[in-house]
């Protein structure tokens, strides 16, 4: 195969060219459960768009979601609190491997509230407020990101942990929506968001794997006691935003943030099917590249959208004004200079800090990277 030339940017001249830029990313939760090529369609239409993080996390669901052929997975403590079934994270293992073969990097939830609400091993044990509040449902909780992100190996990358690969993994947070259910419980147990991304922190010495809160209600995703010396640990503040509500919190965020040391990202947000879809997109991009925050869309998929449930997705590479408009907007915003916030060591693919120049490479359904190396390959899903 003849390869596209690559090149290596000095880490100087990378803080000058590139460390003020925009970006942008996505979300989908399932990702590693579909088959091999329908993984391989997300990434790369998000390569060819400009987008360099995907979002998922370690959790159960089952087969055929959002109409797709993934195969069910069970969560790590299917079996039990404390029996760990690394079945999930072996799959996220080969995802790490794929998106990475793809210029994308990996934002990595360690559990999910919906599979807590769904009355998992957590809830039956502790119950829904009890996994929040309950020492000994902590204590578990902190041997899952202990065995999560130090005990479990990555067979694919040469047997390292996940906090030995700052190349793959760009962020991770403790949950996703952390009480998002309850804003009560919420705004009485923030302590808990910053108490867990300490004990990633305690796992994961690379400054360069950024600690995510893991996001809440829109302007409720932003607490003054994340940008607090209290929660050192948290060095992204992730907002979730359905209401196009930006303009009411993001400058005032934006300034906390900077004082603070720490980042914003629109970790989620995402457009309804409708017949104002198209201008609701176009309206919630321009407002986010507006303060140029990164942002991660609300979800990509391979398969045409079956319009199930709350009905964000967006298909890749379709020929619709959906896909167009999201790919402008990710473009748009990668192409955004001065942002208020620098993540270009976090986005790194290598772990030097140098980046490679995955513009002018070619997609690699093979297998094969554009820096020669074989990228391993698990046989399809």
């Amino acid at each position: 195969m003849k390869l596209t030339h690559f090149v290596l940017v000095l880490p100087a001249l990378l803080h000058s060219a590139l460390a003020a830029n925009s970006w942008a990313g996505a979300n989908n939760y399932y990702i590693y459960a579909l088959p091999q090529a329908d993984r391989l369609t997300i990434l790369s239409g998000m390569q060819t768009i400009g987008m360099k993080v995907l979002r998922t996390w370690v959790t159960g669901f089952g087969a055929g979601q959002k109409d797709s052929t993934n195969v069910e997975v069970h969560d790590l403590e299917a079996n039990g609190l404390g029996t760990y079934n690394e079945t999930v994270l072996n799959l996220i293992d080969q995802l790490m491997v794929d998106a990475h073969s793809y210029g994308v990097k990996l934002l990595i939830g360690m559990y999910d509230q919906n599979a807590l609400r769904g009355g998992d091993n957590y809830n039956a044990t502790y119950g829904l407020e009890g996994f929040y509040t309950n020492a000994s449902a902590i204590s578990t909780f902190n041997d899952r990101i202990t065995y999560i992100l130090s005990t479990h190996k990555n067979a694919l990358l040469g047997n390292r942990s996940w906090n030995e690969l700052p190349e793959y993994i760009f962020g991770l947070e403790a949950q996703n929506e952390p009480m998002i259910f309850n804003q009560t419980l919420y705004l009485d147990n923030l302590s808990w968001i910053c108490e867990t991304a300490q004990q990633i922190r305690n796992n994961v010495v690379d400054p360069n794997q950024l600690i995510f809160t893991g996001g809440g209600s829109a302007a409720a995703s932003v607490q003054p006691i994340f940008f607090d010396s209290s929660c050192a640990a948290i060095d992204v503040v992730a907002i979730h935003d359905y209401t196009d509500g930006y303009d009411s919190y993001m400058p005032g965020a934006i300034s906390q943030a900077q004082a603070a040391g720490k980042k914003l990202i629109v970790e989620e947000w995402g457009s309804l099917v409708g017949s104002g879809r198209t201008a609701n997109l176009n309206s919630n991009m321009q407002k986010i590249n507006s303060y140029k925050v990164p942002f991660l869309y609300w979800e990509l998929i391979s398969n045409p959208d079956p319009h199930q449930g709350e009905d964000y997705e967006i298909q890749v590479n379709a020929t619709d004004t959906d896909w167009i408009t999201l790919s402008n907007g990710s473009l748009t915003a990668a192409a955004l200079p001065d942002a208020p916030f620098d993540f270009s060591a976090a986005l790194a693919l290598n772990a030097s800090g140098t980046v490679l120049n995955r513009s002018a490479l070619p997609l690699v359904p093979g297998g094969t990277d554009a820096t020669s190396q074989p990228v391993p390959r698990s046989p399809a899903i």
